[in-house]
């Protein structure tokens, strides 16, 4: 996916480029049917189209991410939702790493 070419702001563009190096290239996918906000896309795990994650940079202090997580249909309670606001980069990727079952996040010292 070329993150630079999709009609987002640039702080979507940013944390996708994050995500995309600590979680791996092909670790999610970009949900581009749904129409949202410049400044939020859909996360779909690559293998589970309805377990998604909704990442946004709408009302977050800067650097800071607004995460609400979707769960499959066949879940107990198929209303089930999970929601953060203003999360710092490394517990946005722990909880996404869990979320898409992704078992190790990559590039980590490179936050410092």
């Amino acid at each position: 996916m070329n993150i630079w070419a999709i009609d987002k702001d640039v702080s979507i563009k940013h944390v996708l480029l994050l995500l995309n190096n600590h979680l791996g290239e092909g670790s999610f996918k970009l949900d581009a049917t749904s129409n949202v906000h410049a400044k939020a896309v859909y996360l779909e795990h690559p293998d589970d189209p309805g377990c998604r994650a909704y990442l946004f940079t709408t009302g977050q202090e800067a650097d800071r991410y607004g995460l609400h997580l979707e769960y499959p249909e066949s879940t107990v309670n198929s209303n089930l939702i999970d929601a953060y606001e203003n999360l710092k980069l490394v517990p946005l990727l722990n909880i996404l790493a869990v979320h898409f079952d992704i078992s190790e996040l990559k590039n980590l010292d490179l936050l410092g």
